[in-house]
């Protein structure tokens, strides 16, 4: 028996993350009916493009391109990011500003 009522956002996500699949597998795996995946299919973009790293600002330093990014907005220091500014730690030229905002903390 098929399920009834809204997709959850499991499944959209699901459905979202599996746009390669046809719509009778879509519909076997999350046991719903075909006109409800359909219809959540439609509200999708057209094409699904790969988003690629997220646009970074225009001075990327080595330091910057080492961080692990995703299209979604997430961003991960990787374990050569830590390293790299560990080693720039005390070559850093900040303007003025940020120097009288910045504390340390004892």
């Amino acid at each position: 028996m098929t399920k009834k009522g809204p997709l959850s956002k499991a499944e959209k996500f699901y459905i979202e993350n599996h746009t390669d699949l046809s719509i009778a597998s879509l519909c076997k795996d999350l046991d719903r009916a075909k006109s409800t995946v359909n219809k959540f299919l439609k509200t999708l973009p057209a094409v699904k493009q790969e988003q690629g790293p997220a646009p970074v600002a225009s001075k990327e330093t080595p330091t910057m391109s080492q961080f692990a990014r995703n299209g979604k907005g997430s961003t991960v220091m990787t374990e050569n990011a830590s390293v790299m500014g560990d080693e720039h730690r005390g070559k850093r030229d900040l303007p003025p500003r940020s120097q009288r905002c910045t504390t340390r903390i004892r």
